[in-house]
């Protein structure tokens, strides 16, 4: 690449590992919207002046039986560019295997357009502990519309249509086409080599229980609009700016892995959550 400016169950590790990139599936909610409901005259990927700002999440990582890990998500500006970035780590007996470490690295600019802005990937990184199998990384070059992108040590390019994105950025156009009222759009996405057209719906709302109190939600299923076995559920809260505070994967609609907030920073505010069995021991 050389133009300049990715019964009862216990985790597996790898498991771990899925469940820590769900900034696939779960935060990767959204790619190139190709328009609201019908009728709307909004464009889910245009953005105003105020949607984008600084914030980081802390979640706890695991499914029904035990936390395998924790994962934080963080979007903070660089000049003319943001970064956007989800690392994981795991814990206790699971820091053991010496795996399940992921990170996670989209790089965009937000440009302006009629209408207000858009969010535009100029590099995406994934990297998961050391195995170079694993690794992804893409440049988006913009006025030739194509992705140049390197996957198993391989080199590759792929032409795109505009608008679209990488799976982490998904997350923020999600955010914004809830924040304008949106309820079902279609994107692709750039994912592991490929452009996924992804199907999003917000299925209304719900209210999480939380040691801080309830938090009212809006549940959002993504799915592969080409057919798949995996969904996501992503729960995310207006009164904290939009923001993803729950995560579920599934496959043939049984739990894959969950994250749940632990810490939010942005903002509306800045709150730590302890864990609901913690408090009902004091």
């Amino acid at each position: 690449m050389t133009k300049p400016t990715c019964q009862r169950r216990r985790i597996h590790p790898r498991h771990f590992a899925i469940a820590t990139c769900l900034g696939i599936h779960c935060l990767g909610l959204i790619a190139a919207a190709v328009g609201g409901l019908p009728g709307s005259e909004l464009r889910a990927e245009t953005l105003q002046a105020d949607d984008i700002a600084p914030f980081e999440v802390v979640y706890s990582v695991g499914n029904n039986v035990v936390t395998a890990g924790s994962a934080q998500l963080s979007l903070e500006q660089e000049g003319e560019q943001w970064r956007y970035e989800l690392s994981t780590r795991p814990t206790g007996v699971f820091k053991l295997t010496g795996r399940g470490r992921i990170k996670e690295t989209s790089m965009f600019e937000v440009v302006s357009i009629e209408g207000g802005a858009e969010i535009r990937p100029i590099s995406y990184r994934f990297r998961q502990d050391e195995e170079r199998q694993r690794s992804v990384d893409a440049l988006f070059d913009w006025e030739d519309q194509s992705i140049d992108f390197t996957r198993r040590g391989k080199e590759d390019t792929m032409a795109f249509d505009t608008p679209v994105h990488d799976r982490l950025s998904v997350t923020l156009a999600i955010m914004n086409a809830l924040r304008h009222g949106i309820e079902q759009i279609e994107f692709k996405v750039f994912d592991n080599g490929k452009l996924k057209n992804m199907r999003f719906s917000n299925e209304g709302r719900d209210v999480l229980d939380t040691s801080m109190g309830k938090i009212e939600t809006l549940r959002v299923k993504g799915e592969n609009a080409d057919g798949s076995s995996r969904t996501s559920y992503t729960w995310f809260a207006p009164s904290f700016d939009y923001l993803p505070i729950q995560l579920e994967q599934r496959k043939r609609d049984k739990l894959v892995a969950r994250m749940s907030l632990s810490r939010l920073k942005n903002r509306v505010g800045d709150i730590e959550l302890k864990p609901l069995e913690a408090e009902a021991e004091k």
